[in-house]
């Protein structure tokens, strides 16, 4: 009988941050299985995990060759995800609120057909908006939310794999749990998901004081842009062209829906876009570039 539950901590290069989120973890005290999925790690993040494994014999690290998580959530779902009756997602540089588990599954109880339940942030200069945009689309969190192991074996029986290289791996999540790969509300709210208010986390905000935090800040921008075209190009190929199933990669993507990416005039925010259309447009090219080369290869 299932009777423990499952967290799958997602870490890539954060040895200043994993043994925070590990501690905030086991101080909910709940009976479960703690599996740190190190992504492409180059740092000490794998070496701190094990130092931390000599006082808990539930802290569990897996490696994994290649830095990407949607490739790291891939894994958890159909190698790791067993034996739970609810299952913990949580980003490594967060920090979870004392009870936030727990609170999310009293919530589980109380909505044991759900499919989903999200966090919500406790710091941020946008928090409250945040909050409401996530109650108003229909979108958790990827730095805190659970999933009922009802829907993950609805997932592997039907063999569903976020696409290789997607940045919004939440936003694609939340889509699934709310009507699978039905695209036509996945802007909306659901009774499929609930987004719980007593269940907070933290992370690190970026200083205007820290001339780094600039380039972060940065690199965050073109990051959530390029999301912002993957998601336009997955609703696409589902409302538009009438996919059945979702792409392996974001090369896939990119390929079938080429014609999406282009550069226009965005205002101040022009230049985060003509960048994140480099970069897409980029990556296609060199793609395509290794697929003629191994035709080549193979006449």
């Amino acid at each position: 009988m299932k009777n423990k539950y499952s967290v799958a901590v997602f870490a890539y290069n954060i040895s200043d941050k994993i043994e925070c989120c590990i501690k905030g973890i086991f101080e909910n005290e709940i009976d479960a299985d703690v599996n740190i999925i190190a992504n492409g790690c180059t740092d000490s993040t794998e070496k701190i995990v094990k130092a931390l494994q000599a006082n808990h014999t539930n802290l569990h690290l897996i490696h994994l060759p290649i830095a990407d998580k949607a490739s790291a959530w891939n894994y958890y779902i159909h190698n790791i995800a067993t034996s739970a009756v609810l299952h913990f997602f949580i980003d490594g540089d967060i920090t979870i609120e004392k009870d936030a588990l727990s609170n999310i599954i009293k919530t589980i109880e109380r909505n044991p057909d759900v499919n989903i339940v999200g966090g919500v942030p406790i710091v941020g200069r946008d928090k409250e908006g945040w909050i409401q945009r996530m109650r108003f689309y229909g979108r958790v969190s990827g730095g805190l939310y659970a999933l009922q192991d009802h829907f993950i074996e609805k997932i592997k029986k039907h063999s569903v794999k976020l696409p290789i290289g997607l940045v919004g791996d939440d936003f694609l999540v939340s889509g699934l749990a709310k009507n699978m790969l039905d695209f036509g509300g996945f802007s909306s709210a659901s009774s499929n998901l609930i987004i719980d208010n007593s269940a907070g986390f933290s992370f690190q905000q970026i200083s205007y004081m820290r001339m780094s935090d600039y380039f972060l800040y940065l690199r965050r921008l073109i990051r959530y842009r390029i999301r912002d075209y993957q998601l336009i190009m997955l609703i696409n190929s589902f409302v538009k062209y009438n996919a059945t199933k979702l792409p392996i990669s974001v090369y896939e993507l990119y390929d079938n829906n080429s014609d999406t990416v282009n550069y226009y005039w965005r205002g101040r925010m022009t230049i985060i876009d003509w960048i994140a259309v480099f970069t897409i447009k980029n990556q296609l090219f060199k793609q395509r570039k290794i697929a003629r080369n191994l035709r080549g290869q193979s006449l």
